[in-house]
């Protein structure tokens, strides 16, 4: 567990910024700002849950870590694309699909971890709080974990994919020309690649169920950043899996898939290569 400072507020945390995001510094240890916001949030929630806001704490560092490790490997990977090089490629590869599958790992414990502490805090409105505030008072709950759980996955969690995402694009600086760029980004080259990228068994990819769910985050939460579910479908469709055992109903918002256009959008991997 990083410091308690990220989430009190010490007044020894320094700001900074890695070129994309805001973070905390304190001694060696860093923490998106993001993410600390939605911390201390949940940190000083004036119900006693330890249990619940230590599972959320925890998910929010180890979404943290896996964002600094993330830019490390990008960073590492710029310009090592090694298209004459296929046993060199393919274990960068492997390695890229290890980490994006840590990734959703990631994001599910974030779910569970807020729905644990919605639960826990509806549960301790109920038993302290006079029947007539009841509903205003689990409404005012659930929307405060709503947008501190909608913060972390817009400024904490996709970070994390799109610096995987850059690691698999790292810069013009590559020796490969434009075409097969383009179809390595795309999935559709046949050549080792984002294909066999997807192909490989440790390879947990997005599934329909886990971008409803962000997509009802987005809707319900008091967040400014409303549209990350489509970002994942319009920049990273690779990434999103086909549902085939069909979803449990739990992670979707029993809405239809329109886009904003009022156009059918399929939140299926159809567009993926081996969808």
């Amino acid at each position: 567990m990083v410091s308690k400072a990220f989430f009190t507020g010490s007044k020894y945390l320094v700001e900074d910024n890695d070129g994309r995001h805001d973070y905390l510094r304190f001694d060696d240890e860093r923490f998106l700002s993001a993410l600390a916001a939605a911390g201390r949030k949940v940190y000083r929630a004036p119900f006693a849950a330890d249990e619940a806001k230590g599972r959320y704490l925890a998910a929010l560092v180890a979404i943290n870590d896996s964002y600094f490790a993330a830019r490390e490997y990008e960073d590492d990977a710029t310009g090592k694309y090694l298209k004459h090089d296929e046993r060199a490629e393919r274990r960068f590869r492997v390695r890229t699909a290890q980490r994006l599958s840590d990734a959703v790992a990631d994001l599910r414990s974030l779910l569970s971890a807020h729905d644990a502490l919605v639960s826990a805090g509806l549960d301790h409105v109920d038993r302290t709080v006079d029947p007539s505030e009841r509903d205003r008072i689990r409404s005012i709950v659930r929307s405060t974990v709503l947008g501190c759980t909608d913060r972390a996955v817009a400024e904490g969690w996709l970070p994390v994919v799109e610096a995987y995402y850059y690691s698999l694009s790292p810069g013009e600086l590559v020796a490969e020309d434009r075409e097969r760029r383009k179809q390595r980004l795309e999935g559709t080259e046949e050549s080792v690649g984002i294909r066999e990228l997807l192909d490989r068994p440790g390879m947990e990819r997005l599934a329909r169920g886990d971008v409803r769910r962000i997509r009802r985050l987005d809707r319900e939460s008091p967040g400014a950043d409303p549209r990350v579910w489509k970002r994942l479908l319009d920049d990273y469709p690779w990434y999103v899996a086909r549902d085939d055992e069909g979803d449990d109903g739990e992670h979707d918002d029993g809405g239809d898939d329109e886009g904003d256009d009022g156009s059918d959008r399929t939140l299926a991997a159809d567009r993926t290569p081996d969808g």
